[in-house]
């Protein structure tokens, strides 16, 4: 699965939070953005286009926050 860099750091840092916290690395949107440094629209982008490769889901308001499918976990931590 191709990813690209934003992608592949929010899959990372939610597996980071599923490791610290538990599963499914819940972290809301606006976080995210701060801790990779990036703007809340690249996150939501990159949200959805991993939501569409089956590897994070969301909430269902507006992209609040996103988590870890188990394959999403997977994933992440064999990059």
């Amino acid at each position: 699965m191709e990813l690209n860099r934003t992608e592949n750091d929010v899959l990372k840092l939610l597996a980071a939070e599923w490791d610290q916290a538990g599963p499914p690395g819940y972290i809301e949107t606006t976080a995210i953005a701060a801790r990779l440094e990036v703007s809340v629209h690249q996150v939501k982008a990159a949200i959805q286009s991993l939501f569409e490769k089956g590897v994070v889901d969301t909430d269902k308001v507006d992209t609040f926050a996103a988590y870890l499918t188990p394959e999403g976990y997977a994933l992440a931590r064999k990059t």
